[in-house]
């Protein structure tokens, strides 16, 4: 007896789907993940950076007030709210604006002044904050300094030159110092002088509005993205930079009336949340298109890209039947990204382990077969490329310690040592190759900014 087996109709899978699934150029994706608010970067179908940026307070600037001061360790304790504690070096310190008595040189328990978080919490340890208040845009940064311009290091010889000569005859810089209040007119303590605007040496279209009285006297650091106008012209460089100068100026001009423990500037607005993102942890270069399922937080994101990343392409998902969770496999791809094993193509593997003091991270061959050297080789090389990835997609930090495969040759390690150092470069995150110990083990130090990816995934919403 036969049946008749009715056959399905073949699923189409439409150009917009076939699209949304294609991430060769990249996708930055928002979306809610475990309770939390997730960025996650997904490119040439590997998950390359993954932030919940709701969880950290970096940018965000208080009205903090001097607990205590540790001379041992050169240091104070400061509350930016009742209990809060906050870790400050005195080298973040050198020129405070202190809002309830003129800066003598000395910072005293019970001082008030705004600090700006620069590290979350991290385990036991205290965020850690810096009196140095910088304010920036996409082209520019403000922050209490010598008046001197710094240039970003990602700008070339050529580049510099070229701003430098543009923001010369826009009036901004003048002998490499900021030109609306010239460094020879400065007080003490590198204050502005008492306000007297003929005391004041403005720019030669005096669009700059003064430096009040006792507020630190900037200095400016040009940005990687002031590239875009090396070979502009004066005009566009000042209309950048003016709106920077009057947020500066009206930032500490209202500091110095607020009260203790204020919050002067959120660090989770969507411009900081975005900031963060693309200053910290992902170069716009890397995706071509940024996904979002929540339609609360799109025209946020689609406002503020049109505004500092016209080009970018935006998308809402809108699928009720698949999450855009489930369409990444976000779930497998963090799993993986939390294992203890990662497996390479070649057959090899690596164990990571992190611990209190430092992260340990092992090469294995594994199955791997082929001729002694050549081999560990392929399987080393391989292993530099995805020890990078993963260092930065688990946003391990501090101290990391690589166990290589042991090579007899040093040409090999040599060439594992710059596949690794060249790999490290695009991390966003100071990421430094420090060594190769006696005993073939590789020092590798990044700064620390924001909590690992396991702890920031064990913690409850």
């Amino acid at each position: 007896m036969s049946r008749n087996i009715i056959e399905k109709s073949a699923v189409t899978i439409t150009e917009a789907e076939t699209a949304i699934r294609k991430t060769e150029e990249g996708k930055l994706i928002f979306t809610r993940y475990r309770n939390k608010n997730g960025v996650f970067l997904i490119r040439r179908d590997r998950l390359t950076a993954a932030a919940f940026p709701d969880d950290s307070r970096v940018g965000g600037i208080y009205l903090a007030r001097v607990a205590n001061v540790v001379k041992n360790i050169n240091a104070c304790f400061v509350e930016i709210g009742p209990g809060e504690i906050c870790f400050l070096p005195m080298k973040e310190a050198r020129i405070p604006f202190l809002t309830n008595r003129p800066f003598d040189g000395r910072i005293l328990e019970g001082d008030e002044l705004p600090v700006q978080i620069v590290r979350d919490a991290q385990k036991t340890k205290q965020p850690s904050v810096t009196a140095h208040i910088s304010l920036a845009n996409d082209y520019f940064a403000l922050t209490p300094d010598l008046q001197k311009a710094g240039f970003s290091a990602k700008l070339t010889k050529e580049q510099r030159n070229g701003l430098k000569s543009l923001l010369e005859e826009a009036g901004i810089l003048c002998g490499g110092c900021l030109v609306p209040l010239k460094a020879n007119n400065i007080g003490n303590g590198n204050m502005a002088p008492a306000s007297n605007d003929s005391d004041l040496i403005l720019t030669k279209s005096s669009d700059f509005p003064p430096v009040p009285e006792g507020m630190p006297a900037p200095g400016l650091i040009v940005r990687t993205r002031a590239a875009e106008f090396a070979e502009g012209t004066p005009a566009q460089l000042k209309e950048q930079f003016l709106p920077l100068w009057q947020e500066y100026i009206t930032f500490f001009r209202e500091a110095s009336h607020r009260t203790c423990y204020s919050c002067l500037k959120k660090a989770d607005t969507i411009d900081n949340l975005m900031d963060r993102i693309l200053n910290q942890l992902i170069d716009v270069s890397e995706f071509s298109e940024i996904v979002t399922d929540d339609q609360s937080l799109y025209p946020q994101i689609e406002e503020y890209f049109k505004a500092h990343l016209p080009e970018t392409s935006l998308r809402l998902y809108e699928d009720s039947l698949l999450s855009l969770s489930k369409l990444y496999s976000l779930d497998s791809r963090v799993e993986e990204a939390l294992n203890v094993h990662v497996w390479l193509k070649s057959g090899g593997y690596l164990m990571i382990q992190p611990t209190e003091a430092l992260t340990v991270i092992d090469v294995n061959s594994g199955k791997y077969e082929g001729r002694k050297e050549d081999a560990f080789l392929k399987v080393n090389l391989e292993a530099a490329e995805e020890i990078a990835r993963q260092i930065r997609l688990r946003n391990l930090s501090g101290i990391i310690i690589v166990d290589f495969i042991n090579m007899e040759e040093s040409k090999s390690r040599v060439a594992v040592m710059e596949c690794l150092k060249e790999n490290v470069r695009r991390d966003k995150v100071k990421t430094v190759v420090v060594d190769m110990t006696p005993l073939g083990l590789v020092e590798i130090t990044r700064k620390k900014i924001t909590k690992p990816l396991r702890e920031a995934l064990s913690e409850k919403k």
